[in-house]
């Protein structure tokens, strides 16, 4: 069964100074020193991997608790990791 879109996941890390880790399934991308730093690169990620794929890309943030979170985030004037919406969409020939 195909997946309807791409996954990123940002596990948690309890040390202060990282690394934190952006996974594909269970393939790390890179190791960042921050968690703001991971999610910025998981942003920057996204939308290459999204064009290859041809599908949407999740990013998914662990919590100190343990339970994940979708970070939504704003690529290109839309918000992404948000259904989109058709209302409002301009085309231009």
């Amino acid at each position: 069964m195909a997946s309807s879109s791409a996954q990123l996941f940002i596990p948690h890390c309890e040390s202060t100074q990282g690394p934190w880790i952006v996974r594909r399934a269970s393939s790390p991308l890179g190791r960042y020193a921050s968690q703001a730093m991971a999610i910025a690169a998981a942003e920057a990620l996204a939308p290459g991997l999204s064009d290859s794929l041809g599908l949407p890309v999740e990013i998914h943030v662990q919590q100190a608790d343990g339970t994940w979170e979708e970070h939504t985030y704003v690529v290109a004037g839309l918000v992404a990791g948000l259904p989109a919406s058709p209302a409002g969409i301009n085309r231009h020939a």
